[in-house]
């Protein structure tokens, strides 16, 4: 752990947490740029950590003496455990961070089991924090989308800033059948990972259409949604770059195709490029973007000029759908008041009101089928004031 603590830079961080994370986490690692970054694993799991491609010093082995560079084996409780016991230690790497984003897979062992203790630790530290997180596919099994749910409701939403979450499902929906297994989630890995990077360095940035942190987080905190994710690039020396890039999105394979962005509530679009990324770019690129969304669709937008984009751009779309609540809420009404003393019965309360003793008959049996209940003589299915024709005061 020593080594981790060393790293006192003042960089944007990113947190890959779990086996998924840690490996998106490794892809960004490759990417342009990423020396900007501090990219930073976090495991119980020593194999998965290593095989992630990070450098042994970003690496943080959770609860190595007890868990012995062992997985969870998918137990949530576990998980929670083993990042509990390094508060301490996370809370020394990430302070002072200017930002944090956070990427797991949610649905089991770690991954799930870290998120409150990573929540905890960036809430008292008061780090701007964004989760992208993965949900499980169907198929996986109901108890693993519960565990999902459950994170994000109970130990996200009520406190985090940010909470993007994107089902693996909509790789179904652009990718065929026949695509190998391991191509497709290298694809999506490498969406995801992209993703992490615009969103990073755009909302760091001092770009005047740089997106803001707080704008986000408004529009995301606190509230169930589903994302979708899209990425695209382009050579820069593509005569129609600015066309060919908005349609190179609708086909990535975590967006879900264009129906998405028609039907999402809210758009976050994030155009990133080289030194020569112009505004007249970024105008054009936008207006052919939003020809794909609602008109009564939110908008936000980020771009940025960097060296470290080379001379190609990139395009990164954020679609947001937020779940509504399969009860509506009904508006509040005022309590009556009652007021004190007895209420004078008018004359048409009798039309209104069944008379309660008037109803009783002199039916034997209480229970249909019944025999009735007769001691001495006496009928108790009766009631003792109708056989004995006793008065009732029926007065308020």
């Amino acid at each position: 752990m020593e080594s981790i603590q060393v790293l006192t830079m003042k960089k944007l961080t990113v947190l890959g947490v779990g086996s998924a994370g840690c490996r998106i986490t490794g892809i960004l690692n490759t990417l342009p740029g990423a020396e900007n970054l501090r990219l930073l694993g976090f495991d119980c799991d020593a194999e998965a950590l290593k095989n992630s491609g990070l450098p042994e010093e970003n690496r943080i082995l959770a609860c190595e003496k007890w868990r012995e560079g062992r997985g969870c084996g998918g137990r949530i409780n576990d998980g929670k455990t083993a990042a509990a016991a390094e508060r301490e230690t996370l809370a020394g790497v990430l302070a002072e961070t200017p930002l944090l984003v956070v990427i797991a897979g949610l649905g089991r062992g770690f991954g799930s089991g870290a998120m409150s203790v990573i929540q905890s630790v960036t809430s008292k530290l008061k780090i701007p924090t964004i989760f992208l997180l993965n949900t499980p596919f169907r198929f996986e099994g109901s108890s693993r989308r519960k565990i999902a749910e459950q994170t994000i409701q109970v130990d996200l939403l009520p406190l985090a800033g940010a909470v993007i979450t994107v089902p693996n499902d909509l790789l179904f929906c652009t990718l065929s059948s026949t695509v190998a297994h391991e191509e497709a989630f290298a694809l999506a890995d490498k969406v995801m990972a992209e993703s992490a990077r615009a969103l990073a360095v755009t909302l760091c940035s001092g770009n005047r259409l740089a997106a803001d942190y707080d704008t986000l987080s408004g529009l995301l905190n606190r509230q169930s949604s589903s994302c979708s994710i899209g990425y695209a690039s382009v050579a820069p020396d593509d005569p129609e770059k600015e066309r060919k890039l908005v349609e190179n999105l609708m086909d990535s394979p975590m967006l879900g195709g264009s129906s998405k962005l028609k039907n999402a509530d809210a758009v976050f679009l994030i155009l990133n490029g080289g030194s020569g990324l112009s505004l007249g770019d970024a105008r054009s690129i936008f207006e052919n973007a939003q020809k794909y969304l609602s008109p009564d669709c939110e908008v936000l937008i980020g771009a940025g000029a960097d060296s470290s984009w080379g001379d190609g751009m990139q395009l990164v779309a954020i679609a947001v759908k937020f779940e509504k609540s399969d009860t509506p809420e009904r508006p509040l009404e005022p309590a009556a008041v009652p007021k004190r003393g007895k209420k004078k019965r008018s004359e048409t309360d009798d039309e209104f009101q069944p008379d309660l003793f008037a109803a009783q008959t002199n039916e034997v049996g209480v229970m249909e089928g019944t025999p009735p209940v007769i001691v001495d003589g006496v009928n108790l299915d009766i009631p003792t004031f109708m056989r004995k024709n006793i008065p009732v005061d029926r007065r308020n």
